[in-house]
This record gives C-alpha cells, sequence and structure tokens, in this order.
C-alpha cells in the first residue's frame, strides 16, 4: 500500500529538508517502471534532523527488516547515528534514508544541485534529483534490478534531451 503523496506532504509539513532520488525520481521524469518504496536524501543538519524525526513519528516509521517492522527510537540522534542508510517502514509505505547513495555525487547539497521541483498528487511540491543523477546513481549501485532499469532511463533521457 505505498502512497508517496502523504510521506511527502507530512515531510514537506514538518520543514524537511531532502531530495527524492532512485524510482520515484525516475517516475517524476517519466518513467514507466513502478516502484514500491521513496528513497530520500536528507539534508544532514541537527535541525533537519529534528524535523525529519518529528515526520518519521507522524508516518508511524519503524525499522524495516527481513522479519517484519521494528520499533526503534526515532529521534534525531538516532537517525544522525546512520551512516549510509537507514530502511523505514511507514503508515503509507517503505521510505529509504538514503543519506550517501552510490554515485559521484555525496550528500545532500550535491544532489540538491542538479535538483528540481516537480508537483505531486494535489499540489505537493517535492525537490526531486535530475534523471541523470538517478542513471548515475544505478549505474553506481551496479545492482541486476538497476542493470534492467538503465536502457529505459536512458532511453527516456535521450528522449528528453531531444525534446528540449
Amino acid at each position: 500500500m505505498f502512497d508517496p503523496r502523504p510521506i511527502c506532504q507530512i515531510l514537506n509539513e514538518a520543514g524537511v529538508n531532502y531530495v527524492v532520488v532512485g524510482g520515484l525520481a525516475a517516475i517524476v521524469h517519466g518513467s514507466p517502471l513502478p516502484t514500491e518504496d521513496i528513497d530520500v536524501v536528507p539534508e544532514r543538519t541537527s535541525d533537519n534532523f529534528e524535523r525529519l524525526a518529528a515526520a518519521l513519528k507522524r508516518l508511524g516509521a519503524k525499522l524495516r527488516t527481513e522479519a517484519g517492522p521494528v520499533e526503534a527510537p526515532m529521534d534525531a540522534a538516532f537517525i544522525q547515528a546512520m551512516p549510509l542508510m537507514l530502511n523505514l517502514v511507514t503508515d503509507y509505505g517503505d521510505v529509504d534514508l538514503t543519506f550517501e547513495p552510490s554515485g559521484p555525487r555525496v550528500g545532500y547539497a550535491a544532489w540538491n544541485e542538479e535538483a528540481s521541483d516537480a508537483t505531486i498528487g494535489d499540489g505537493i511540491v517535492i525537490r526531486v534529483a535530475s534523471l541523470q543523477a538517478v542513471i548515475d546513481s544505478k549505474r553506481a549501485a551496479d545492482r541486476p534490478k538497476d542493470h534492467r532499469a538503465l536502457p529505459y532511463l536512458e532511453s527516456l533521457l535521450d528522449e528528453i534531451n531531444r525534446n528540449s
């Protein structure tokens, strides 16, 4: 029951600085490939971690494990202690907080630099990674699912570039 709209709405209402990356970013750019989660790169500042923690509590976030959801302290200190990624289950679907996605862009500032605003749902404005950044990240991640997606995403980028 993944629905990114309430997830983004709650992040926005909390004032969280984040960039949507991965499959959902690709969909916003026009990809037909489905996704079952939202990947976000949050800004790594104390204030933003506080806002993120408040949003995650509203979302009913729990750790996503193979054994199922596990309660964890969704506070700024816990989130800040995560080095690379935090996989969560929320009331609206899976959320992956990825602090350093694969690829040449490191951290929120680098991802945000090429990101653009996009509107989803009923006027929910989000920052979305560039399609080139998503492609670079998937190429660097070098996972089988990324290998399957790359031809579609590269073709979409070619089409966008031809039409611009």
